[in-house]
């Protein structure tokens, strides 16, 4: 069985088919005793929408369970950070080295990460159907 990273939260709203479900996005030493002295401590509410055909099953305020992939968690961390991260990298090294202009270097940088996150955004529903997290019954 695939590894599955679980949240617990809580349903905020429900229209049609799409549950949207506030989680409690926390880091791994967040659990920890010490967590209030530590400053590397951190966590954050987000809300995530859930598209299910039980929606109907829901109440606002219910706790629920929400449910994905460890699989998907990585391939939504090399979309969203590391190939851009990735790209930065080899446009300001190739412009810097063709050019020699750190300033020509960093406008190139930023132009391609622009482009890069528009192309992202025109194809977010594509991601959308790929990077599905469910509610656990």
């Amino acid at each position: 069985m695939a590894e599955t990273i679980r949240h617990q939260g809580t349903v905020e709203n429900i229209t049609g088919e799409i549950v949207k479900v506030r989680i409690l996005q926390s880091s791994a030493c967040s659990g920890c005793s010490a967590a209030k002295l530590c400053q590397s401590s951190e966590s954050k509410e987000k809300i995530v929408d859930i598209r299910t055909s039980h929606s109907a099953n829901y109440q606002i305020g219910d706790s629920v369970v929400v449910v994905g992939s460890l699989t998907q968690g990585l391939k939504a961390t090399w979309w969203a950070y590391v190939l851009p991260l990735l790209m930065v990298i080899a446009t300001v090294a190739g412009v810097y080295f063709a050019a020699g202009s750190d300033a020509l270097a960093a406008l190139a940088a930023l132009t391609v990460l622009v482009v890069y996150y528009i192309i992202m955004y025109c194809m977010r529903s594509k991601f959308e159907a790929r990077f599905q997290m469910q509610i656990e019954e």
